[in-house]
């Protein structure tokens, strides 16, 4: 969430000697070059993704003569402020007006690319071996004994369940000339459907640990094993990092929390993913998915994928009032999908998932229709490419025809 910003005598007193610097930094680009960007620090996962993007392109590039300058608006509201301070011990971030408005003439004046932190986020960098996200020993030690303390052990498996509901964004106003609440609700999921996979986990003696900062409802379950953290009062934002980072594996909905666990290394479980396209732009060669369907609401009839990708309101999704207004509707996974898919993506974690060639046919039969729709995605599988649900998959023949 960001707060207002008023003017203030010091922006007036600042603003010209600002545009001054900027023509400079142009003046003197042969000899060295500027760069700036403000740090979204307002969502845990862009502040993750952004700034551990940015420490892979530093690694690989040779040093040059280009100075970068990160900066803080004092409007963001930060998300998790441990977080930010894992950040600062890796990139120097200034909380600077006077570099606030350098930056935005910046973006005024001709040129202002090449003043610029570059933002495009290739994720096959994020998956370097030997490049893992890993909290500093002592904060880990710290974090280890707390959590033992409100009943998690630490020193069992566990996996972190990342469900967003409707509370994610409740007291957040969308930014947009029509102010409408519904943008994203195609991301907003019920916890109870992911109660079965909780207690398959609970049965198998791993823990499942219930994330979130903002839920609407208590996780209810009769097993031990099964820990509601999110609504027990007790999480703390580096607890809330800790968790996502030493998690066995994570079940998530796609949030950018769970970022935190594949730079860890950690396999991802993604359910009910209605963003096609994000296959190529969001996801890990590790991932497991299984994706939302659609129907027409009219008839009922169940659509391809063919036959989705086909209407540009879901092959370019981004309001979930233009889907409903084509008249059509979501289809959630089934609470049975989502376990299918999170033994999958556990059973690989392990080593032990078996392809059959079936598997493996279904598969190429999904990307060949993704590749048809977005051609030009190809170049973005360097790693490999996500796996597909394989149970969603034989269970929906009919999806890929």
């Amino acid at each position: 969430m960001r707060r207002s910003k008023k003017i203030t005598l010091q922006d007036l007193l600042l603003v010209a000697p600002a545009l001054v610097v900027a023509v400079l930094l142009r003046v003197i680009r042969p000899v060295a070059t500027f760069r700036f960007r403000n740090l979204p620090a307002d969502e845990i996962g862009p502040l993750t993704v952004v700034s551990q993007h940015y420490l892979r392109i530093k690694e690989s590039r040779p040093k040059s003569r280009q100075f970068d300058f990160w900066y803080l608006k004092d409007s963001v509201k930060v998300s998790n402020a441990y977080m930010l301070s894992f950040v600062e011990s890796q990139i120097k971030i200034y909380r600077s007006r006077f570099i606030e408005l350098i930056a935005a003439w910046n973006e005024k004046l001709p040129g202002s690319e090449r003043h610029l932190i570059e933002s495009e986020i290739r994720l096959t960098l994020l998956e370097r071996v030997g490049s893992k996200l890993r909290l500093p020993q002592v904060d880990r030690e710290k974090s280890c004994e707390y959590v033992r303390q409100i009943g998690i052990d630490p020193q069992k498996e566990f996996v972190a369940l990342m469900v967003r509901d409707g509370a994610y964004k409740s007291d957040i106003a969308q930014a947009n000339t029509q102010q409408r609440s519904d943008k994203e609700l195609y991301r907003n999921q019920d916890i109870n459907d992911y109660l079965p996979v909780a207690e398959k986990f609970a049965s198998m003696g791993v823990q499942v640990i219930r994330m979130g900062a903002k839920v609407e409802r208590s996780f209810d379950s009769q097993s031990a094993f099964v820990i509601d953290y999110a609504t027990s009062g007790k999480r703390t934002e580096a607890a809330d990092i800790y968790l996502a980072s030493e998690c066995a594996m994570c079940i998530s909905t796609n949030l950018g929390f769970d970022h935190i666990s594949a730079l860890s290394g950690k396999l991802r479980v993604i359910t009910n993913q209605a963003l096609i396209w994000q296959a190529s732009t969001l996801f890990y060669s590790t991932d497991v998915f299984i994706l939302q369907r659609f129907t027409e609401s009219a008839t009922g009839k169940n659509l391809t994928l063919s036959e989705s990708l086909q209407i540009a309101e879901i092959r370019n999704l981004d309001w979930y009032h233009k889907v409903i207004g084509r008249g059509l509707q979501f289809v959630r996974n089934s609470p049975t999908e989502i376990l299918e898919a999170s033994v999958e993506g556990w059973q690989r974690s392990k080593s032990q998932w078996v392809e059959t060639p079936e598997d493996l046919e279904l598969q190429a039969q999904f990307w060949s229709i993704y590749d048809n729709f977005f051609p030009d995605h190809k170049s973005r599988f360097l790693n490999g490419r996500p796996h597909i649900g394989s149970h969603f998959l034989r269970n929906n023949h009919w999806w890929l025809a």
